[in-house]
């Protein structure tokens, strides 16, 4: 299986990078053919709304975004893991989301082939207690990049009060959370892991 796994957190060994260390050793996805990005690591520009992909389907930029497209058509999963700033997704993975718009132009606006289908894994976590509609913004976002890179299967786990409970190996109580995560990767999956509690929902993939 071959797997990218994409960081975008400003800090690494932060929450979101542990989350998506713990997440990749509970389901043995080290052992895969597993490429991992950091955001901040790598030299990228925004999208520049210049509407290249609609006529051409390719991206006028050339960088590191543009080197990790191959592997993100050929990957049979992709996960991305970021902290929520001000409801939605991080500056540096919201910059990053926006370059799938050359996937979204060539399958909503040239009506060519989407990439071959794939599973799209978001982990997503938030400093505050849980609340209505916090994690709602980085989802909506998300929505459209897993549509727009094939992703028929989606799964959502959502994190909340990091600020008082980091995500790392001594806190017990997500250390025991995590590992009681019971759903199937080859399904649709949702779940919020808040105050020692797991709460399963439905996230319909469209």
């Amino acid at each position: 299986m071959k797997i990218v796994a994409i960081m975008g957190s400003s800090r690494k060994k932060s929450n979101t990078d542990n989350l998506l260390e713990m997440f990749l050793n509970k389901y043995n996805l080290n052992k895969e053919d597993l490429t991992k990005y950091v955001l901040k690591d790598l030299d990228y520009k925004y999208c520049l709304s210049c509407y290249n992909c609609a006529r051409t389907s390719k991206c006028i930029l050339k960088d590191d975004v543009t080197g990790i497209y191959p592997l993100l058509e050929d990957a049979d999963l992709i996960i991305f893991a970021t902290p929520i700033y001000y409801n939605s997704v991080t500056t540096l993975s919201k910059a990053f989301i926006d370059r799938m718009q050359v996937y979204w132009s060539r399958k909503f606006v040239l009506k060519l082939d989407p990439p071959r289908e794939k599973h799209g894994v978001a982990l997503i976590n938030g400093g505050a207690f849980k609340q209505e509609n916090q994690f709602l913004g980085s989802e909506l976002v998300f929505d459209h990049f897993f549509k727009s890179l094939g992703c028929k299967i989606r799964t959502f786990v959502e994190v909340s009060n990091t600020d008082d409970c980091p995500i790392d190996d001594k806190n017990e109580q997500l250390v025991e959370m995590l590992d009681g995560l019971e759903f199937d990767l080859k399904k649709d999956n949702h779940c919020v892991l808040s105050g020692g509690k797991i709460e399963y929902g439905n996230k319909q993939s469209n």
